[in-house]
């Protein structure tokens, strides 16, 4: 396994088409595409074991290794990208990792290297002891996230906890950790749930007043927050837009983004207003657009 400290990944300087940066949803499949310096390919929260786990509270369900492997497998050798990046939660036991997990996690890998030369993982929840079973060609990356790219940059990490300040500075940041689901009701009055992306942009002041209170930085009388975050970090902070990923996994549980409160979001970026999911977009796997997240809320209490 590869340690690297630092935040940054080295761009291969290969430019998508147009030299125009996109990010692309691999639609019908909860992964994305960026095409920038180079092709990088994002999955989130596959919860390896998870089988295993419900084993033993006496749910039998199939074995789901291959069937991911598979699809992450098909993914890579469909588009072909120079990199991939797992956003964290990549297996299932907490705290302790099971038998089948530490058998299987070191294959699960080898065979994704055979496909793609690059792998990273930004550390997520559920990845306690990973760095134990990963190949030394995988790099694993903390919880505060990773950048990638230069000119378009983009910012990934599991969403758990709280990420490095510099990660404000790029064009998007893509997170995973809540699962997100929408909560749609039926002609017939059933409600169910359908996993969904979601997508917004954070505002620039909410962001810098969280990071200074994190940091237990108080605001001199009058002092702008944005003012007091650059003389802090030593870098603008930006307004980026933040994609959060459907789970991978999607035996997981899900969160409504539409019927549960703002603050029950998990991660320290929903908490205290810094995002307001309302004005937040949400769009199907297949690439449906439902409207915002605040009409879907509506919607579903019968008010619109």
């Amino acid at each position: 396994m590869k340690t690297d400290p630092l935040v940054y990944i080295v761009p291969v300087l290969k430019r998508s088409i147009r030299g125009v940066p996109m990010i692309k949803l691999l639609i019908p499949h909860p992964a994305l595409m960026i095409e920038s310096d180079e092709r990088v390919m994002m999955a989130a929260d596959l919860h390896l074991g998870l089988e295993y786990e419900l084993a033993k509270q006496g749910i039998n369900i199939p074995y789901q290794w291959n069937r991911i492997l598979e699809e992450i497998r098909y993914l890579l050798e469909e588009h072909k990208p120079d990199r991939l990046i797992l956003l964290g939660d990549v297996k299932h036991g907490v705290p302790s990792t099971s038998f089948q997990e530490k058998r299987e996690i070191p294959l699960f890998f080898e065979t994704l290297l055979e496909v793609v030369e690059n792998i990273d993982i930004t550390r997520g929840n559920h990845d306690a002891n990973i760095q134990k079973y990963i190949p030394e060609e995988v790099t694993l990356h903390t919880s505060k996230g990773v950048i990638l790219g230069e000119e378009f940059k983009v910012a990934a990490m599991h969403g758990h906890a709280w990420p490095n300040p510099a990660i404000m500075t790029a064009d998007a940041v893509i997170m995973a950790h809540n699962h997100p689901t929408v909560m749609l009701s039926t002609p017939i009055g059933i409600r169910i749930t359908q996993p969904a992306w979601i997508r917004g942009t954070m505002d620039p002041e909410s962001l810098a007043r969280a990071f200074l209170a994190q940091d237990n930085i108080r605001l001199k009388a009058e002092e702008e927050p944005i003012n007091a975050f650059y003389e802090e970090y030593g870098f603008e902070e930006g307004s980026p837009e933040l994609i959060v990923m459907p789970m991978f996994n999607d035996l997981l549980g899900g969160l409504p983004v539409n019927s549960e409160s703002p603050e029950s979001l998990l991660g320290p970026l929903f908490r205290g207003g810094i995002v307001d999911m309302d004005e937040f977009d949400a769009y199907l796997l297949d690439g449906s657009y439902l409207g915002k997240v605040g009409f879907l809320r509506k919607r579903l209490e019968g008010s619109v």
